[in-house]
């Protein structure tokens, strides 16, 4: 179950860089319904089986949320090494008229 959780955590941190809010929250939903499911086929109560539920999806929400934020951080920081690049920072010499 943790390895489970894990590699859940980790496709959702992926997902954050790549796809819509709507499209993974459909992902995040099934994959949850189908976690609970697993759970209940197993032995387990209706509780436990949508705590569970519950359970992962909040974990794949937050991996979600981090994901999006760091994929919108490093775009940000890219942007602006770009506007900060070296060629413009050097600084133009212009020659005034002596007179």
């Amino acid at each position: 179950m943790l390895i489970t959780t894990g590699v859940a955590v980790v496709i959702s941190i992926a997902a954050g860089a790549s796809i819509r809010a709507w499209a993974f929250a459909i992902f995040a939903f099934l994959v949850a319904i189908g976690f609970g499911g697993v759970a209940f086929a197993n032995g387990s109560s209706v509780i436990v089986a949508i705590l569970s539920s519950v359970a992962i999806l909040v974990f794949m929400e937050t991996g979600y949320l981090a994901g999006v934020f760091v994929s919108g951080f490093l775009r940000r920081n890219g942007r602006a090494r770009e506007n900060n690049s070296v060629a413009d920072n050097v600084a133009t010499t212009h020659e005034r008229p002596q007179g």
